[in-house]
């Protein structure tokens, strides 16, 4: 009985690290989300645009229709828009985001931040 406790903890550890690094962690950031004005898109799995507007980074907050909290990551950050829907953003190199839209878990498209230069 001990011996099936403690496998399903190991799996559960497992499983939340597996996690953590699929997402892109969560742990003491090494990069933000650099503050300014931007265009945020968001866009299905079959590449159409679902949402498109003009917002900025102030400090920890991502402004478009509403003010969201950049969670950082090693990597850039994430942004919880409401429950279950959240969006990554990753360097990508060239002063713009992208990363994974979640959908109750599910990647349901693509997340960008494009500066506005």
């Amino acid at each position: 009985m001990r011996r099936r406790f403690r496998s399903v903890g190991t799996t559960a550890a497992v499983a939340a690290a597996g996690t953590m690094m699929l997402l892109g962690g969560v742990g003491q950031a090494s990069a933000d989300v650099a503050p300014g004005t931007y265009t945020s898109t968001t866009l299905s799995s079959t590449g159409q645009v679902l949402l498109q507007r003009d917002g900025r980074v102030v400090g920890d907050d991502l402004v478009l229709i509403g003010r969201y909290r950049i969670h950082p990551t090693p990597a850039g950050g994430y942004v919880d828009f409401f429950p279950g829907h959240r969006v990554f953003m990753r360097s990508d190199g060239h002063g713009g985001y992208r990363g994974p839209a979640f959908l109750g878990g599910l990647v349901v498209g693509t997340f960008t931040l494009t500066p506005h230069r």
